[in-house]
């Protein structure tokens, strides 16, 4: 046996995209970028033994601070457990060269759970799902020094230095991902004060589902019912698609939020799903 673990750059793509698309045990974050995308970073990590791939795991960071288990895939051979071991603790020491401090994993089953925690991983936060069949909207004023427009590709660079401050780490978003979000979306707007991006809002829609993927607002400008405006203002534009289900994700501590999607007829549903955290400094 000579095992090795190489980056993902430095493995043939035709062979990692066979590997991942085949019959193997896998685990894939609710990333913005499929998986076949990231296969050739430096972040992606492959076991190789004897020429042949045991298993792939990818952490790419997010931003200069932290980053997610994006995916790990293995044979169903019964190795997985040292085979995480392996690629993870080697990604650790990467991740520490890059200066990244801390790695987010969520766990949205229970193997990949018990991975987490056998390999020191701790509890952080949980993710909340919340669905309605109907959305109900209340009249209210915009303030006039603000202005609703449909979001435009040249707005995703000011709009990360937005999300860096409306969101704390792990949920912020770099460029890259918000641009692969704000093109996955079905309607995505913003609001402007003064010329200044201040809000805004992505939300996908697949035949009769509509999910609210993404929405913020300055952090000194909430709780003036910015937020709200948005929310009507997206569900006014899919008045006529024939809406059956409304659905949207936020944090179990993101109290404002609930308060807020609760307002809309939203209720939670189903089992939170747990994030959790390895801190590397």
């Amino acid at each position: 046996m000579s095992q090795k673990i190489l980056q993902g750059k430095d493995c043939p793509s035709n062979q990692l995209q066979a590997f991942i698309n085949g019959p193997q045990l896998a685990f894939e974050h609710l990333d913005w970028l499929p998986s076949q995308s990231r296969l050739n970073e430096e972040s992606t990590f492959c076991l190789i033994d004897d020429d042949e791939i045991q298993a792939v795991l990818s952490v790419a960071p997010e931003n200069r601070n932290f980053g997610w288990l994006r995916f790990f895939f293995a044979q169903r051979d019964g190795n997985h457990n040292a085979n995480f071991e392996q690629l993870i603790n080697h990604a650790k020491n990467w991740l520490k060269n890059q200066q990244i401090t801390d790695l987010y994993s969520l766990a949205t089953n229970e193997w990949i759970e018990r991975l987490l925690i056998k390999n020191g991983f701790q509890l952080n936060n949980q993710i909340v799902s919340l669905s309605s069949q109907e959305l109900t909207v209340k009249a209210q004023t915009f303030p006039e020094n603000l202005q609703i427009r449909p979001m435009r590709l040249d707005d995703i660079p000011e709009l990360e230095s937005l999300d860096e401050l409306c969101f704390r780490p792990p949920w912020q978003l770099n460029q890259s991902s918000l641009e692969k979000s704000y093109i996955k979306g079905t309607n995505s707007s913003v609001v402007s004060q003064a010329g200044r991006l201040v809000s805004y809002q992505i939300t996908d829609n697949v035949f009769d589902h509509l999910h609210l993927a993404r929405i913020a607002v300055h952090p000194d400008l909430q709780g003036k019912g910015i937020a709200r405006q948005l929310m009507a203002d997206m569900i006014n534009y899919f008045k006529d698609y024939a809406i059956q289900t409304y659905s949207v994700n936020t944090q179990a501590d993101n109290l404002a939020s609930l308060r807020l999607y609760h307002s809309f007829g939203f209720k939670e549903e189903g089992r939170p799903t747990p994030v959790y955290l390895f801190e590397l400094d």
